[in-house]
């Protein structure tokens, strides 16, 4: 009894005990079409496993939703692997009389599963809110019914559950007239799909012939008739069902005089033979399927599939019905039947003011028209402060025009677009100021016929007022755009676009955020280029929208925005929505940022732009949003204008010494489409004194560019063009300048664009907006690149020209010879020529191409320091015998040369004397053709006793020794080799075991120790200590995995480098030892493959993919090592159902589990026990769960307590549960800075059962809240008395907390601790160190004493 209480308790405490996937979940709320689909057809079947229903649904447009009772839950959504699970579980079939039992029994703990009938499916899928049900045969009256009352409970179902259920009839054995009577006594309506037959002569189908001799009560014609039936049904609240026959499909029918004979001794013989109830339909199918020879089967399989098409377009119908998108008669269906409330109108299809619009257009602006006021604050007497005053009055110049973005736009490319078409898609309200709208349009000679005039009294024309302060500047804005949002037209939009067929859409943000995804799709389905105008910093932010109901939008080569042109401020709000709403995490995203090669970007900023704007972020988040929009236009007040756009393979400016200096990045991997980044700041064209007014200024910039772009010109031609035209509307009192006064910028942007047009074709207009290419001179100054200051270059004399030969190569054989020595050992393997590379695809090529290790000598130290200094030593025993004096005075180009381009430190260098240049020919030649052992022997400085890293050992030679020491004799350390440093690890261990230290709370004692000589390139991205040695690895995106051994005393460097490894076009991301011998290391990027390095026998594999969960794997790069070193988990991209932690076995690299927590937003990260037997998994929502590898599946499942967005989890301590690992403490970090830590003993509820029982929803041991910023790093030390805690993203976000009195250490850090940008913790094995990485590439370390 104790286990029912806690059974019905548990029950109590659920809200609902149905059971809605995600999937099904989003796309009822958002209106998507969904087909429930009967799970007896798979359970019960003999169908097969192949019918692939769940395909037809998607593939018409719908959103498929299996229901069934899996494991005692009633489940609507069922996934694959779930409807496979009931199959082999011996499940029973359920109706409506034997859900309550199956369910009832499942909340006792005896799950069993059930396949829904006909009638068990319509229940559920009603409680669901799902309205369209495709199914095969529907049951009804037997033979002898009225006798036996052997009727079916589908048709009791359908008399009392509403829902549209396409079907093909009644099996042909029953008695078809009495199951129609039985139906119209039921209150069900009947119709047969004519499916082209003459409406009055349509049977009723008889399964599988398409005639059963009864005609059918009614026919429907069509889908949207029967989308209009079922929405009429749904909002008159009747709740009966609606049942429609679909015949099935001719070429698999069997003549109606052939079933009727079969069926007849089929149901004499189940007589004869005494089959009656259940086992009579069963009896007579077998017997069909054996007396046609088979043919009923693939009969029977034709008619489900063509039965579950049809209902995907009824629901689609049925969906577009709601959102006013079904249009009969020119009349749409008004209102929702959402039981929620709807504030968006579908207004019926304006009959007064319809006109016709199928004339061709070059331009369509879909956007707001308003009434502006513009109110301009007056001084008194022309003085004194030029804001106005709050909360009074204020003297002013108040005037009125007709503004609004979408009409600015429109007439200024109108104004200056000559004889192109323009067309405005906008609505006004039927009232004073529309009509003045559209007497002003029609005026300035604008097309009218796609503005709207909504005939309802809510809907009002917008009006927008501007207060100005004193210098025309804006002070405050106030807009009434609600008709834009609470009004719908998609299907009517779409008409417009496609009959039209235009060049460009310009989008502003005015619309609802379905409407602009509407209007985007719409352009892009008609082959336009689509151009977003964010309108306002609120507005602009309706792009990057939630994505759950709408489109995906596209990303580059195939984007679903080519233009958009913000101010500083919109793009701000922009990159944040996007970043907000995750449209920064698409996999596709990342492709394409990593193509863009922008490690180390920042100096490159600044050469473009300036320190200033480099700082406030804006070169930045314009990077991030170019995968979506592959050009962005800038605008920042004074400065100009910024240009940002990518550049295919092919383009012209990656090769056009003219536009070097604006190329930011080329792309050196193997991406097919990119082929760099083009980023030019345009300065203003002029400072304007004489402010008229500032409306309208942005709007007039882009008009003129899009109509410069409609006539083929190129973005960076056009720049300084609207710029002028922006100007012109500065000087004037109207939005968009006087049309006399465009005269002149017409003429200069088609001048711009007259040769293109005059010799290019309509397929070059129609090509990208990175493609745009024009022959005609541009008289604009600013519109040529800045001029280089540099020293004259001298010419090379034979001598040189002969060394440069030697060293790079000539045109003919450069690639050969510049890769000559690049091997396994060389350090400078990851720094390839700059000139384009033929690299084929990442999982293509083999290991031994993709790593470089070494244990680089001191010589080759002193190679790469070398550079730094331009005159060799003067006392060197081998100092040149002549010096050449010219070589000062003579100046070298490295950069305009491609050649020499790999002998420079950084990109940004250019110009070096002709000593230095010597020097760096000299190293380069000495790279590719090292000296010989017998020319390195004779080199060598005498032998000096040294003190020795602790990572040598007693048994090396002096000859090895010697033969790493520095040319100049000065000592260094020698870098084993990988083999060496593996033979001869022991003498890494230290010589005796401290006894474990107890710290004290509140204040620690912890002294910096000596940093990592080697720093990486980019950020330190993860921190492993060796399990057994005191050996750190460490990786960053650079591609580089150091491996450093920990020895602060070590002489004459610290912490001395092991070896490296530099992984070619991988940014490593993540990387550790396995546990619990570290003879392995297993490391991923943002790639499809892991590699494992064994260490003993430095062998590397590569593993691509996971059998059978390859689509769910787009990345490696979050996966985590057992302890016990037997299996890898790795959280899946997918988040459909939740998210999923795929389990490999490490020695197998095979899939052996996974573990799914139904989670919304997927999975934020987990953490293995510290026995390996499982793990605790951390949903974005907060939920927690507690899986076994022992049992395969959860054991608990609670919440942390007030998550807002769980972020990061770590697991330590000892002592805890043994049932859950034995660790003691989990710590848990959220997105608002605050940090749970949990006592797992106190999780934990005491029962007398085996059965683990834990709180749900504990309280915290203690809540952390010294953090601002999300939380990303929690890490605990191996005794468990630390936990670390902190943020990347603020400086020197970093506290220690002591453990068990949960108390911050208040000494430590201090503000003048140098942290950095925290991104990496790790501590020591025995908890003495504590090592952080930063963003700066740098490691510090710091001891801990007790």
């Amino acid at each position: 009894m104790r286990a029912l209480r806690r059974s019905w308790a548990l029950a109590g405490a659920l809200k609902n005990l149905l059971k809605v996937s995600d999937e099904v979940r989003d796309a009822l709320a958002t209106n998507k079409p969904v087909v429930a689909l009967e799970s007896t057809i798979y359970t019960h079947g003999a169908l097969g496993n192949d019918l692939d229903l769940e395909g037809i649904v998607r593939k018409t447009g719908g959103v498929p939703a299996v229901v069934g009772i899996l494991d005692g839950v009633p489940t609507v959504g069922l996934l694959p692997n779930e409807v496979t699970q009931m199959v082999e579980n011996s499940p029973k079939k359920a109706s409506r009389r034997d859900i309550a039992f199956l369910v009832g029994n499942g909340m006792l703990g005896n799950k069993m599963n059930g396949g829904t009938t006909i009638a068990g499916t319509m229940i559920l899928a009603r409680l669901a809110g799902i309205r369209v049900f495709g199914t095969g045969g529907l049951g009804g009256v037997h033979r002898g019914g009225h006798n036996s009352f052997d009727i079916s409970a589908d048709l009791t179902e359908l008399g009392r559950t509403r829902m549209a259920v396409v079907a093909s009839g009644c099996k042909g054995f029953l008695d078809i007239p009495r199951t129609l009577e039985f139906l119209e006594t039921q209150g069900v309506h009947v119709s047969t799909f004519a499916d082209g037959r003459r409406t009055g002569n349509v049977d009723f189908p008889a399964f599988w012939a398409r005639e059963s001799g009864v005609k059918s009560p009614a026919v429907v014609q069509n889908e949207e008739q029967a989308a209009a039936m079922i929405y009429a049904q749904e909002t008159l609240g009747i709740e009966s069902a609606i049942l429609f026959a679909n015949p099935i499909p001719e070429e698999f029918s069997i003549p109606k005089s052939e079933m009727d004979a079969i069926i007849e001794q089929a149901v004499s013989e189940a007589a004869e033979q005494g089959v009656l109830g259940a086992e009579n339909t069963p009896f007579i199918l077998r017997r069909i399927r054996e007396l046609t020879d088979g043919r009923s089967v693939p009969a029977n399989k034709s008619l489900v599939q063509a039965n579950v098409h049809r209902a995907t377009k009824v629901a689609v119908a049925v969906s577009r019905a709601i959102s006013g998108d079904l249009v009969a008669s020119n009349q749409s269906i008004r209102g929702r039947s959402c039981s929620g409330k709807c504030s968006r109108q579908i207004i019926p299809e304006d009959t007064d003011h319809k006109k016709q619009h199928g004339e061709q257009a070059d331009i369509i602006v879909a956007g707001s028209v308003a009434v502006d006021l513009s109110c301009d604050y007056v001084r008194s007497h022309g003085a004194g402060d030029p804001s106005p005053h709050l909360h009074t009055s204020n003297p002013a110049q108040i005037s009125q025009s007709i503004g609004g973005v979408g009409r600015n736009v429109a007439l200024a490319a109108h104004k200056v677009s000559g004889d192109m078409m323009v067309r405005l898609c906008t609505m006004v309200g039927d009232d004073i100021a529309g009509s003045t709208v559209l007497q002003s349009l029609e005026s300035a000679g604008m097309d009218t016929s796609s503005v709207r005039r909504l005939d309802r009294k809510s809907s009002r024309t917008a009006q927008y007022v501007a207060v100005n302060d004193a210098e025309k500047s804006l002070v405050l804005a106030m807009a009434d755009m609600d008709i834009f949002t609470a009004n719908s037209f998609p299907a009517h939009w779409n008409s417009v676009v496609s009959t039209a067929r235009p060049k460009l859409v310009v989008v502003d943000a005015n619309w609802a955020e379905t409407d602009i995804r509407s209007w985007v799709k719409a352009g892009k389905q008609s082959g336009a280029r689509v151009v977003f105008e964010p309108v306002s910093t609120a507005k602009s932010a309706r792009l990057f929208c939630p994505s759950k109901g709408h489109e995906k939008l596209g990303v580059f080569p195939k984007p679903s925005i080519d233009l958009a042109t913000p101010n500083q401020y919109e793009l701000a709000a922009m990159h944040a929505a996007a970043k907000a709403n995750e449209y920064l995490e698409d996999p596709c995203w990342w492709e394409i940022i990593d193509a863009f090669g922008l490690m180390g970007a920042r100096d490159r900023f600044i050469k473009l732009t300036s320190a200033a704007m480099t700082d406030t972020g804006i070169p930045q988040q314009i990077m991030q949003l170019l995968p979506y929009i592959p050009t962005l236009t800038v605008k920042v007040g004074s400065e100009g204008a910024l240009l940002a756009t990518i550049l295919n393979k092919e383009d012209p400016r990656l090769i056009d010494p003219a536009q070097d200096p604006f190329i930011l990045s080329r792309c050196f991997s193997d991406h097919p489409h990119v082929g760099g980044v083009y980023m030019r700041l345009f300065p203003s064209v002029e400072h304007v004194e004489d402010v008229v007014s500032v409306n309208g200024v942005g709007d007039t910039f882009l008009g003129v560019m899009v109509a410069g772009l409609a006539r083929g010109g190129r973005v960076e031609d056009l720049v300084n063009v609207a710029q002028k035209g922006a100007v012109l509307t500065l000087r004037s009192s109207e939005s968009v300048t006087a049309l006399n006064t465009a005269v002149n910028l017409r003429t200069t942007a088609n001048a711009m664009s007259s040769n293109r047009a005059d010799n290019s074709t309509d397929e070059e207009s129609d090509a990208s907006l990175e493609h745009y290419e024009s022959d005609g001179d541009s008289s604009s100054e600013d519109t040529a690149p800045p001029k280089r200051t540099t020293r004259p270059i001298l010419e090379k004399d034979s001598d040189e020209e002969e060394l440069e030969r030697l060293v790079l190569g000539d045109s003919a054989n450069f690639r050969q010879q510049l890769f000559k020595g690049d091997d396994a050992e060389s350090h400078f393997g990851g720094f390839g020529a700059e000139g384009e590379q033929d690299v084929d695809s990442m999982e293509d090529l083999d290991d031994a191409q993709l790593f470089f290790l070494d244990a680089p000598p001191a010589a080759s130290k002193q190679l790469v320091q070398g550079s730094k200094s331009s005159a060799p030593q003067k006392d060197s025993k081998n100092a040149p015998a002549w010096e050449d004096s010219d070589d000062e005075r003579l100046t070298v180009s490295l950069a305009s040369v491609p050649q020499l381009r790999k002998l420079r430190i950084s990109e940004a260098e250019d110009v070096v004397n002709g000593i230095e240049y010597t020097n760096r020919l000299r190293q380069q030649y000495l790279r590719l053709n090292p000296l010989p052992g017998w020319a390195k022997a004779s080199e060598q400085p005498p032998k000096k006793r040294r003190r020795r890293s602790s990572g040598a050992t007693d048994d090396t030679s002096d000859s090895d020794s010697s033969e790493s020491g520095a040319s100049d004799g000065e000592d260094e350390v020698s870098a084993l080799p990988l083999d060496k440093f593996l033979r001869d690890a022991r003498s890494l261990k230290e010589g005796k075991t401290a006894k474990a230290k107890k710290l004290r709370p509140e204040v620690i004692n912890i002294q910096r120790s000596r940093d990592m000589a080697d720093s990486h390139k980019d950020p330190v991205t993860s921190l492993s200590f060796h399990p057994k040695y005191p050996v750190l690895l460490s990786s960053s995106t650079s591609s580089m995995l150091f491996l450093h051994h920990i020895a602060p005393t070590a002489h004459p460097t610290p912490n001395p480098l092991l070896t490296s490894a530099q992984i070619k076009q991988v940014p490593v991301r993540h990387a550790e030892f396995m546990d619990p011998s570290g003879d392995k290391i297993f490391f991923a990027g943002r790639r499809r493959f892991i590699h494992s390095w064994d260490l003993p026998s430095g062998l590397i594999q590569k593993t691509e993919k996971i059998q059978g969960h390859h689509l769910e794997q787009r990345t490696w790069e979050r996966f985590k090592l057992s302890p016990c070193g037997r299996y890898l988990g790795l959280i899946a991209s997918t988040r459909k159902g939740g998210g999923i932690i795929n389990i490999i076995n490490v020695n197998t690299m095979q899939w052996i589990a996974a573990a799914r927590l139904d989670s919304r937003g997927g999975i934020a990260d987990f953490a293995w026990w510290s026995n390996g037997n499982g793990m605790t998994i951390l949903g974005r929502s907060g939920q927690v769960g507690e899986w076994s590898m022992a049992s395969r599946r959860f054991l608990a499942i609670w919440t942390d307590e007030g998550s807002i967005g769980g972020t990061v989890m770590a697991l330590g301590g000892r002592n805890g549960p043994v049932l859950l690992g034995t660790d003691r403490w989990v710590a848990i970090g959220s997105k608002s800075g605050v940090m749970n830590v949990y006592d797992r003993q106190k999780l934990v509820l005491p029962s007398s059962d085996d059965e683990l029982v834990v709180e749900e929803h504990p309280e915290p041991e203690r809540r952390f809240m010294q953090m601002t910023t999300p939380i990303t790093l929690l890490t605990f030390s191996p005794d468990g008395q630390i936990l670390a805690f902190g943020s990347k993203h603020k400086k020197d976000a970093l506290r220690l907390a002591h453990l068990p009195s949960c108390t911050v250490y208040r000494n430590w850090p201090t503000e003048q601790t140098p942290l950095g940008r925290i991104t990496s913790l790790a501590f020591g094995r025995k908890s003495d160190t504590l090592a952080v990485g930063n963003d700066g590439g740098k490691i510090r370390l710091w001891e801990i004493r007790s």
